[in-house]
């Protein structure tokens, strides 16, 4: 007869810990990163503007961060790799960003953790800017751009390598909604000052 107290108690104990575990697993994103790729563009950029596909064929580059990505302390390098389309670019700049996605695998000390999302950059000559948002974290970085195959300026370029330092930063959360008050209208002004009482007539 006593088993319903012994369980009631049980429940009281763990309860607290049950409604707050899912926020302590998801935990936080804060590394900061150093990712290098080879990528192939085709049709090959040169000083003339051109739209194409670039890509690194899978995960083919690496990923070498200190940090944590979803509370998980990194342990080892990974691996990285992007896909995505470019628009009237040249040897000397981009008219439009980069709008591809991507994706990489890093060990941490829980093992293997995979993330992807989306990838964009704004690049002049050999410099270039990217940003990388994905569920809960951004990154943004500075990469340097050396081609591989080709000069750009002279020959067209296909296959160049990026090399890309930044940090992946938690995002705020999204806010929840707040209603806007709005103010109602007695029923008076809507039917006038007609809709009062009216007087009991004498029987």
């Amino acid at each position: 007869m006593r088993r319903a107290p012994i369980v009631g108690c049980l429940l009281a104990l763990f309860l607290p810990v049950i409604i707050a575990w899912p926020a302590h697993a998801q935990g936080t994103t804060a590394a900061d990163c150093l990712i290098t790729v080879s990528v192939r563009l085709s049709p090959a950029v040169s000083l003339s503007p051109s739209s194409g596909t670039e890509t690194t064929g899978g995960e083919t580059g690496s990923i070498a961060c200190s940090g944590t990505f979803d509370g998980h302390r990194v342990t080892g390098s990974g691996t990285f790799g992007y896909e995505g389309v470019f628009t009237g670019i040249t040897c000397v700049s981009d008219t439009t960003p980069l709008s591809g996605t991507y994706s990489f695998t890093i060990p941490t000390d829980m093992g293997p953790l995979h993330f992807s999302g989306h990838i964009t950059d704004a690049r002049i000559a050999t410099i270039d800017q990217f940003d990388l948002s994905q569920p809960g974290a951004h990154f943004t970085g500075t990469a340097a751009v050396v081609p591989l195959v080709g000069t750009c300026l002279v020959i067209p370029t296909s296959d160049i390598l990026i090399t890309m330092l930044g940090s992946f930063r938690p995002t705020a959360p999204e806010s929840p909604a707040v209603p806007t008050p709005t103010a109602t209208t007695p029923p008076t002004a809507v039917l006038g000052s007609s809709f009062q009482r009216q007087p009991i007539l004498p029987v």
